[in-house]
């Protein structure tokens, strides 16, 4: 049953509850449970999912030998969990993944597992953030916008066919397979070689039909797979408002981390981000605000007091500390 323990200000629910595989160490070596997501940035609404992520170190057999592995488990309903090994973990970690990074910064409240083991790891989880968040951060945002464009086009201007190479001045038998593409491709980048007009002509004309033919392709996917909620938000808004706010959360995260070398999981501006969800920033505003926001990306990296890259070898110490003490332990819940 899910609840909180209003006195301890945690979520009190088992969240193995959806897992049904056969790691029997899994549950007892788990050393770290959050619910993160909507739920951690206070942006959830009703019908907001329990998103749950955790940190597992396996038991001795996958540190000392080489015929096991282990990078993660994933469990369905009630819960949309998924717990990580502790190498894979770091190593998304330290490219600053915004999707485990918050993972170390999510509020206490909010920890569902906690051990003194990662206590440890939480104590120095600034280790993890770098300038490198201007790009995963602002990449994962761009994404988001790349959805709104992209489903926007469509739903003003669906294509109504599949493409025909005819309709490309092609000939039905095509006569550039995919390796000798590649290959005209690699030598249109190279200033120092010329190719003949009509290699030229044929190429650029085989490169615009295959982008209509994966166009689509991706449509008719959206159309086949397309999510009924965020087909109503379209409907009513124009575009996918639920994307839109993401966005901005990503943007925003970005900004701070630079500038103020931390992790706001939960969100001072929550209430903004449900207004933009629910249609209060028009398509035009999103897409101004989200340009002007990238060009200053740039800046502010420049001017970010935090490490180019990831501190590497301190991360890698402090993986070997927590292995080496977790080895010693059956059961790391103490």
């Amino acid at each position: 049953m899910l609840g909180r323990n209003m006195t301890k200000k945690k979520w009190t629910f088992d969240p193995f509850e959806g897992y049904n595989g056969n790691l029997e160490w899994l549950q007892r070596r788990t050393v770290f449970v959050t619910v993160h997501g909507s739920q951690s940035y206070g942006t959830s609404i009703p019908t907001s999912d329990i998103d749950v992520k955790g940190l597992v170190i396996p038991p001795p057999p996958y540190f000392h030998g080489f015929a096991k592995n282990f990078e993660q488990v994933e469990g369905n309903e009630p819960y949309d969990m998924t717990i990580y090994g502790l190498r894979k973990f770091l190593k998304l970690a330290s490219n600053c993944n915004p999707n485990i990074i918050e993972v170390l910064f999510t509020d206490p409240e909010d920890w569902v597992i906690e051990t003194a083991l990662y206590r440890k790891l939480w104590t120095r989880r600034e280790l993890f953030l770098s300038r490198k968040a201007r790009y995963t951060f602002s990449g994962y945002a761009k994404q988001q916008l790349k959805r709104i464009k992209g489903h926007k086009r469509w739903l003003l201007e669906p294509p109504t066919h599949k493409p025909t190479r005819e309709e490309f001045g092609l000939p039905t038998d095509r006569k550039l397979s995919a390796s000798e593409m590649g290959a005209t491709e690699k030598l249109v980048a190279d200033d120092n070689v010329t190719l003949d007009s009509d290699v030229m002509r044929l190429f650029n004309k085989e490169q615009s039909y295959q982008s209509a033919l994966r166009g689509w392709t991706q449509y008719q996917s959206w159309k086949r797979t397309r999510n009924v909620k965020r087909a109503k938000l379209e409907a009513e808004f124009g575009y996918d408002t639920k994307h839109a706010g993401h966005l901005v959360r990503l943007m925003r995260m970005c900004r701070e981390i630079l500038t103020d070398g931390t992790v706001n999981v939960k969100r001072p501006d929550a209430e903004e981000l449900l207004a933009i969800r629910h249609g209060a920033w028009s398509y035009d505003e999103l897409i101004e605000w989200a340009d002007k926001q990238d060009a200053e990306m740039q800046v502010l990296y420049d001017t970010s007091t935090l490490p180019v890259q990831p501190r590497t070898e301190e991360i890698d110490l402090l993986c070997q500390e927590l292995v080496e003490e977790a080895l010693q332990h059956s059961d790391l819940r103490y």
